[in-house]
């Protein structure tokens, strides 16, 4: 619905700390106009959005993002302008003049209820646990990962191997249920083996898998939903995950498996997180564009708590050679790291 200037000076006038409440924001702090909590916006440790009663705003003075209530509901309950106004109103009862015709809130569309999985046996996954991988002995290697580092992801991963030396990266969803494995072989350096194409467990064991099986992918790494962080990190590679997850430890990181295996669907469990995506480099920008569709799709598919962010690191700041290489974000920090040596 429409609103006169006259009405959204009355919307901006919602207490800011009610507001906060109504959201399930924590303020912290014993004054009584001024509170602090952690910035949405950011990786906020240490309290640094300030809540400001008196005169009704919000500000970060870490990252400067801020503004009045409009736009504090506009970012937590990702809405746009008129849905986070019908909000206020509604949660608030807001008096409006008699020349504003009120409307129902908008909603976004219902998701579809998503399919029954009839998972694969955990026993395969147990079985093929090790680090008898090509690609674990070249995480190690080639610097990527110490041996304690390596071991300690392989574990949260369930990396396991298979006869020819590849690694399977198995699908594991937040319910501990298997959906399939992928099996990729590496060379040496750590880069895929491209003589050697992935193959799919559940294609190998197709003649075993019970009658109702039905293949429906999940992001790889979901199953480390359950641990207590709030942050997640999507990646396009398997081998990019399981690396970050030790460098950069306060985000659970998954993967989609490349950008031919993404789609809105696969964000469905993560609407109470807050993600950040990772597109890999590339000359035309096509990954960032494609992952901006998506993202897009998925937020207009499912109401998630927090706005999706889409990290232009890449993009800005890979240069023309890094691009042809469609170098993704370890290789740009490895990169980063011995351009300091």
């Amino acid at each position: 619905m429409k609103y006169n200037e006259l009405d959204l000076q009355k919307i901006r006038e919602v207490p800011i700390f009610d507001v906060c409440s109504k959201l399930g924001i924590t303020l912290k702090g014993k004054g009584k106009m001024t509170k602090r909590t952690l910035c949405w916006n950011h990786n906020d440790k240490h309290p640094s959005m300030r809540i400001n009663k008196d005169k009704n705003i919000y500000k970060c003075f870490v990252c400067g993002e801020g503004g009045d209530v409009i736009k504090l509901v506009q970012e937590h309950e990702n809405l746009d302008f008129l849905e986070a106004c019908d909000w206020l109103v509604k949660e608030f009862d807001v008096i409006l003049t008699n020349s504003t015709v009120q409307k129902p809130v908008k909603s976004k569309p219902a998701a579809s209820v998503p399919p029954v999985v009839v998972p694969l046996d955990t026993a395969l996954v147990t079985k093929s646990k090790g680090l008898g991988s090509e690609f674990c002995k070249a995480v190690v290697a080639t610097g990527y990962l110490s041996e304690g580092q390596l071991r300690h992801a392989a574990e949260r991963y369930q990396l396991g191997y298979s006869k020819e030396g590849g690694v399977i990266f198995w699908e594991i969803d937040q319910q501990q249920q298997v959906h399939t494995g992928k099996i990729m072989y590496y060379q040496p350096d750590c880069h895929r083996d491209k003589g050697h194409n992935p193959t799919w467990v559940h294609s190998i064991l197709k003649q075993q898998l019970p009658a109702e099986y039905e293949l429906q992918h999940c992001l790889f790494g979901l199953h480390l939903l359950n641990e207590r962080t709030e942050r997640v990190a999507i990646v396009e590679s398997e081998k990019t995950a399981v690396i970050m997850s030790e460098k950069f430890t306060d985000f659970v990181w998954l993967s989609c498996g490349g950008m031919q295996m993404l789609k809105p669907e696969l964000f469905a469990p993560l609407v109470q997180y807050r993600i950040i995506i990772f597109p890999d480099a590339d000359p035309e920008g096509e990954a960032y564009k494609q992952w901006t569709d998506i993202v897009n799709e998925a937020q207009r598919l499912y109401r998630f708590r927090y706005p999706i962010r889409l990290s232009p690191l890449l993009e800005q700041k890979t240069t023309k050679e890094q691009k042809e290489r469609k170098i993704d974000i370890v290789d740009f920090l490895f990169e980063q790291d011995e351009s300091h040596v």
